[in-house]
């Protein structure tokens, strides 16, 4: 398997202002049910390669905190200078967030997180 089963490419890349915005649109709600459903599907897929290579991992918190990844990537977006626009994450309970949202914004390529866990990939869990 050379080529990453998903295409991120699809991910939606909008922008919500928080301090402007009371309400969603139809579009904006679609664009971030989207955007949860591609990357709970890639943390899945790419997580269980982890554990299927028998070096471990699970979905976990990166799992559960999506909504929120999805909506503050958009505030960010929208707010550039009312954000630091990093996803913190305390003790690396999450890095799978880290590492997907690094492929999305082109830091890393998609086919990396195929070794996410393995002995020398350089995408280790958290310690």
């Amino acid at each position: 398997l050379d080529v990453f089963p998903f295409d991120l490419s699809s991910y939606k890349k909008i922008a919500i202002d928080p301090f402007t915005t009371s309400t969603l649109t139809e579009s904006q709600i679609a664009d971030i049910q989207h955007n949860i459903d591609l990357c709970r599907d890639v943390i899945v897929f790419f997580t269980s390669c982890g554990s299927a290579s028998g070096y471990g991992g699970h979905t976990g918190g990166a799992f559960d905190t999506v909504p929120e990844v999805v909506l503050f990537d958009a505030f960010f977006r929208a707010c550039p200078t009312k954000f630091v626009p990093v996803f913190y994450d305390e003790a690396g309970h999450r890095v799978a967030t880290q590492y997907l949202m690094a492929a999305l914004d082109g830091y890393i390529a998609p086919e990396f997180l195929r070794f996410y866990r393995k002995g020398g990939s350089n995408l280790p869990g958290h310690p």
